[in-house]
């Protein structure tokens, strides 16, 4: 599930990493067999986003800031995980973060487990998602057979 949250209405960067077509000859998540893609659009709020998120069983969020004056993107990721935090689900989810300003850095230093920025290309998140979702995967695994 992807969304611009709070006051930010710019979608170009969410739409062409989730959209079918891409960008620059590189398709968009709806396009891989494997995804299901739930784009919420611009200027969706923090509560809907994780709302949706529960309802879809979705393995991932996916955020959009563009919008940066007076480091308002960096309050709105920080609104989201303390308010996943709230709900026990900081974990439930693969937690991705994107835009002109967000870095890899950035994103893990405020709880998110991926940051993408200008020039990532959708194959580059799907690449992320699909092994870090294994990686979940795996872990939930061992845990089973150590409770066995």
């Amino acid at each position: 599930v992807g969304a611009c949250t709070g006051f930010d209405a710019h979608t170009v960067g969410l739409d062409a990493i989730l959209n079918m077509k891409g960008f620059d000859g590189d398709i968009g998540l709806e396009r891989y067999k494997g995804f299901r893609v739930t784009n919420m659009g611009s200027q969706v709020p923090t509560d809907d986003l994780i709302e949706r998120a529960v309802k879809e069983n979705a393995d991932a969020i996916l955020v959009s800031k563009i919008v940066t004056q007076k480091e308002i993107h960096v309050t709105d990721l920080k609104e989201l995980m303390h308010k996943l935090k709230q709900r026990g689900f900081e974990d439930r989810f693969v937690l991705v973060a994107g835009g002109p300003r967000i870095t890899h850095q950035l994103a893990v230093e405020l709880g998110f487990d991926a940051g993408f920025t200008i020039g990532a290309k959708p194959s580059d998140v799907a690449n992320f998602l699909y092994e870090r979702l294994m990686e979940k995967k795996d872990k939930a695994l061992e845990s089973k057979k150590r409770k066995k």
